[in-house]
């Protein structure tokens, strides 16, 4: 009897194991969905472009002997590496021996051209000789004159002199070395520092002289440098069948931690819309290559609402048709399995603090 209730008890689990089986799969459990939203406001929108690059002065010049000749002397070197200079201040002298002999003997060819004038003048004065004569001697001094300036300027050669104001570095030579026209002495650079960074072709078409840019630095993580575009290349290069164009940026202010060479990205900005209404990327949907939003203005059920969109960064779009502020939108739809974003739009950029945006 025992066992016979057993059986009985087991067998009405077996159907009551297999009606709950066949319910559950007829009637999947539904899942509860749960929507982020958003308030749409109206905010700044900015785009940007990125690049990376160096440091460099402002102005670099290398220094190099002008006279002819392929072993000239250096008699001094007036200047250490790293030394601050001002314009025209002498960094180093070559052997001008030949050179000063060359002017003192234009400064004797001038004084005799001067004599010579001088008499033909006299002679002119009283009729014993014309005109012509008078003008060969005037000749004669002026020439004399002009040769004695090339033989200074040229004297001048040996003198290695700052062309600006800056740093002396690079210096690479000592009294008594022997040096070429081909030969680097010394550079010398700008305090200032400015950045050269490139930038892929399809950003840099986007890029103009002017445009703000933000700078960060590789080895000075908590500087953050402004300036603007002050030079783009209008003929790009190619490498690995990449083509890039340079791009030089003017800095606001001068930070003396920069040292040319450091590495730099750079982030500038080439689009600002201000007083837009602006969305998640993740807001935006895509259907038949139409952009649409969910709403929940109304009711828990989204609505689906066409929009054109506009303006757009790494983070946000604007919508130039279809919402209005204050709507309530879907930014993501959430349930128990998984969770689904809208498609989210191209470009990078940043969002002005402070003035509005979504929440």
């Amino acid at each position: 009897m025992v066992k016979k209730h057993y059986l009985w008890i087991v067998g009405a689990l077996v159907i009551a194991g297999g009606s709950y089986y066949w319910y559950a799969k007829t009637h999947p459990k539904v899942e509860a969905v749960q929507y982020k939203t958003a308030t749409v406001e109206k905010g700044t929108l900015i785009t940007s472009v990125s690049g990376s690059g160096q440091a460099e002065a402002v102005n670099q010049v290398d220094l190099k002997p002008v006279v002819a000749g392929d072993a000239i002397d250096v008699i001094n070197v007036y200047v250490k590496n790293e030394q601050a200079v001002k314009k025209g201040e002498l960094i180093a002298l070559l052997d001008n021996e030949d050179a000063q002999k060359t002017v003192r003997n234009a400064e004797l060819s001038l004084e005799s051209a001067k004599a010579k004038y001088a008499q033909a003048k006299r002679d002119f004065d009283h009729e014993t000789i014309n005109r012509l004569s008078l003008d060969g001697q005037m000749v004669t001094l002026e020439q004399s004159k002009n040769s004695l300036a090339d033989a200074k300027e040229k004297l001048n050669d040996y003198y290695i002199r700052a062309p600006f104001d800056g740093i002396a570095t690079g210096i690479s030579v000592g009294a008594g070395d022997s040096v070429s026209r081909s030969d680097v002495l010394a550079s010398v650079i700008t305090k200032d520092v400015k950045a050269k960074v490139s930038i892929n072709e399809i950003d840099a078409s986007q890029v103009k002289v002017g445009n703000k840019v933000t700078i960060k630095i590789s080895a000075l993580a908590d500087a953050t440098i402004t300036g603007k575009i002050s030079k783009i290349d209008t003929i790009g290069q190619t490498s690995q069948n990449v083509v890039s164009y340079d791009a030089e940026i003017a800095f606001d202010n001068q930070n003396e931690l920069l040292k040319p060479g450091m590495s730099v990205s750079a982030s500038v900005i080439t689009g600002v819309k201000q007083d837009v209404i602006t969305v998640p990327n993740s807001a935006i949907k895509t259907q038949n290559g139409s952009s649409y939003i969910e709403t929940l203005n109304s009711g828990t059920v989204p609505q689906q609402v066409p929009v054109q969109i506009g303006l757009a960064n790494n983070s946000e779009t604007e919508i130039t048709n279809g919402l209005n502020v204050g709507d309530i939108i879907v930014t993501q739809t959430v349930n128990s399995n998984a969770s689904s974003s809208a498609t989210t739009g191209s470009g990078s950029g940043v969002r002005l603090p402070g003035l509005g945006g979504l929440h």
